[in-house]
C-alpha cells in the first residue's frame, strides 16, 4: 500500500511538472502580449506618474492576498493540531510502533485524568499523588501484549508536567518505553487497563503501526483491546 501511494504520488508530480511547463508557456506568451498592448495605450495617454502609482498599489494588493492567506493556511494548520492533540479531559493518546523486534509505545494525558488536577501540586497530598501516579506509569502493567510475542520492556519513563519549575495549569503525563519482542510476527493485539485505573479516563485513542500496516482504534472500559 506505501509503495502504492509512493508511485501515485510520483505520477502527480511529473503530471504537475509537465502540465506546469505547458501552462507556464501559455501564461509567458499572454503576459508579453499584455505588456505590449499595456504599453501602447500607455506611450498615447497614460502619464508616467500615474502608471507607477498604479504599479505601486497592485503589488499592495497582492502582498495583502498573500498574508491573508498565509493567516489562513495556520489558522487551519492550528485547528487540525487542536483536534489531533492529546490534552483532552477524558481522553489520553498511546502510539505503538513496531519495527522488526523492536517496539516503542508512548502515552500522553492531561494530568486531571490521572490526578484530577493539572496545576503544581501544592500539598504534601498532591505531591504524593503525583509520584504515585509517575511510579504506576514507568512500571507499565497496564498494558499487555499477547505473551506469545515474548515482548519485554528495557527501558522506561514517566514524567509530568506538574513538577517542571514555573508550571501553572494545563499540564500533562507522558510515558515512554522500548520493548524487545523475541516473536514479533506473533502479535495480535495489545491490552489496555488503564482506564480501569483512572476513573477520570473514559477513553484512550490508540494510533500504531505494525511493520507495513497502520491504523487506529479506541480502547474504553467496555473494550480495552487492541487488535492489529
Amino acid at each position: 500500500m506505501i509503495k502504492a501511494n509512493a508511485l501515485v504520488v510520483t505520477t502527480l508530480a511529473s503530471s504537475l511538472v509537465l502540465g506546469g511547463g505547458l501552462v507556464g508557456a501559455e501564461v509567458h506568451a499572454h503576459e508579453q502580449r499584455h505588456q505590449h498592448s499595456h504599453e501602447h495605450q500607455h506611450a498615447d495617454s497614460e502619464p508616467a506618474e500615474q502608471h507607477h502609482h498604479t504599479t505601486e498599489h497592485n503589488h499592495s494588493q497582492s502582498h495583502d492576498h498573500s498574508h491573508e492567506h498565509s493567516h489562513d493556511h495556520d489558522h487551519h494548520h492550528d485547528d487540525e493540531f487542536t483536534q489531533l492533540g492529546a490534552h483532552v479531559h477524558g481522553e489520553a493518546l498511546l502510539t505503538f510502533v513496531l519495527e522488526g523486534n523492536e517496539a516503542i509505545l508512548a502515552l500522553q494525558t492531561a494530568a486531571y485524568n490521572i490526578v484530577g488536577f493539572e496545576h503544581a501540586p501544592s500539598t504534601d497530598e498532591q505531591q504524593r499523588e503525583v509520584q504515585a501516579a509517575l511510579s504506576m506509569l514507568s512500571k507499565g502493567s497496564w498494558f499487555e501484549l499477547n505473551r506469545d510475542t515474548g515482548c519485554q520492556i528495557e527501558q522506561a519513563d514517566a514524567s509530568t508536567d506538574l513538577t517542571r519549575p514555573g508550571h501553572q495549569n494545563h499540564g500533562d503525563f507522558y510515558a515512554n518505553f522500548t520493548l524487545l519482542c523475541h516473536n514479533p510476527a506473533r502479535l495480535q493485539y495489545l491490552d489496555l487497563s488503564l482506564i480501569q485505573l483512572m476513573p477520570a479516563l473514559e477513553r484512550v485513542q490508540v494510533q500504531w503501526v505494525v511493520n507495513e500496516r497502520q491504523g487506529m482504534n479506541t480502547a474504553t472500559l467496555r473494550e480495552g483491546r487492541i487488535r492489529f
